[in-house]
């Protein structure tokens, strides 16, 4: 795919990412990678020597990486983890006596690209409380696990191969999901 002789303007570029959290900006937040893997389930195929294959279970797990600025994020696991089996059942069905989970939503902004992608990931929870310190670090940035329930594309766009944008002279595109519907 060709995208003119600035190929390399189009690409979106993480500098611009953030992520939305409880409808606030967290800044802290700088990388999100989440991944939704399917298994891959081996069939044996019967008169055959060889395997078959199909699509199994999925899993989603990420990693995102804030830089410490107070105890939020260990605030936020420890209330959970805190907790004995009797004060977690005697809160039962309510937010005190169980995990909290959250919604991010993840943002690909890039000025200079052709549009701008969002994913809504729901019911996000959290998988490690790390703590510690090393002394050669000059900001302190913390990994934190966690893994989703579902995700929604909010908005993403495509390019339409072979037009452009008669007013900006780019590669045309058009968005397969958008904010506004």
């Amino acid at each position: 795919m060709s995208l003119g002789s600035s190929e390399g303007l189009y690409r979106i570029s993480g500098m611009y990412g953030y992520c939305i959290m409880d409808g606030y900006v967290r800044a802290e937040i700088t990388n999100v990678t989440a991944t939704i893997t399917i298994a891959k389930v081996e069939v044996p195929l019967v008169g055959a020597t060889r395997m078959g294959i199909k699509p199994g279970r999925e899993t989603r797990d990420g990693t995102f990486t804030v830089q410490k600025i107070d105890s939020y994020w260990e605030d936020y696991i420890h209330s959970y983890m805190s907790q004995s089996l009797a004060q977690r059942r005697a809160a039962r069905g309510t937010q005190a006596g169980s995990m909290r989970s959250f919604t991010m939503q993840v943002w690909l902004d890039d000025p200079d690209a052709l549009d701008a992608e969002v994913w809504q990931l729901n019911g996000c929870m959290l998988w490690d409380l790390p703590l510690g310190f090393d002394i050669t670090t000059d900001i302190i940035d913390r990994s934190l696990t966690f893994g989703w329930e579902t995700e929604k594309p909010l908005q993403t766009f495509e390019v339409v191969q072979g037009q452009t944008n008669p007013v900006t002279g780019q590669p045309a595109t058009r968005r397969t999901n958008s904010l506004s519907s």
